[in-house]
């Protein structure tokens, strides 16, 4: 799902119907993954991807290039690099064309508001800075030093912080419950350094 904000920042929800094609496989959602240069972008995507792989999720990833360009990174490790860049609203459509199976995609390098657009969010913090992103489109934060070293100690899986945001995604974006096997195998840890947006964003249910 996309949200369409407006200068108040009230947003409206879009859905697929508004990009209804004659082929019935639905688009999928998508997740816009923020954050300052070099806070972690991509390695919470790459925790995400494995960890809802692990919950048999098929995910992709989109990146705007600096250079303009747009890359995206299939289930199979797979890349397609298109030479000019992608709104928001065409990168689903996109991807159905690439690998109709994806359930869920997470775009990096997007502004907040792209040609009013709002996507739901998870962003990426680091130095104690609060999130940049309309509270309308927050999904969740993370701490990027926590999760970089959580990543050095146990690699990508279903399991501790991304464990979490995974849950929050799958719970108000996906619209599920998050996965039994999730449930029995996430590990938190004390200080780790989740900022409170998901706790806060489970509270507003």
């Amino acid at each position: 799902m996309l949200l369409r904000g407006s200068d108040d920042q009230r947003a409206n929800v879009l859905t697929c119907e508004n990009y209804a094609m004659p082929d019935p496989i639905p688009l999928a959602h998508l997740v816009r993954i923020a954050g300052a240069p070099g806070s972690g972008k991509s390695l919470l995507i790459t925790a995400l991807t494995e960890a809802f792989r692990a919950r048999g999720i098929r995910t992709a990833s989109a990146t705007l290039r600096t250079d303009g360009a747009t890359v995206f990174v299939m289930p199979n490790s797979g890349r397609a690099t298109l030479d000019r860049p992608l709104g928001l609203d065409e990168l689903p459509a996109l991807l159905r064309s690439l690998d109709p199976s994806v359930r869920l995609l997470l775009a990096e390098g997007y502004p907040a508001v792209a040609d009013g657009i709002l996507a739901p969010t998870v962003e990426v913090l680091m130095w104690g800075v609060g999130p940049a992103t309309p509270a309308a489109a927050l999904v969740a934060t993370i701490d990027g030093a926590a999760l970089l070293r959580q990543f050095q100690r146990t690699g990508p899986k279903d399991a501790g912080l991304a464990a979490e945001v995974a849950d929050a995604i799958q719970s108000r974006v996906l619209g599920q419950p998050p996965s039994a096997q999730s449930a029995g195998t996430r590990t938190p840890e004390a200080g780790s350094g989740v900022v409170g947006g998901i706790r806060r964003w489970f509270r507003r249910g």
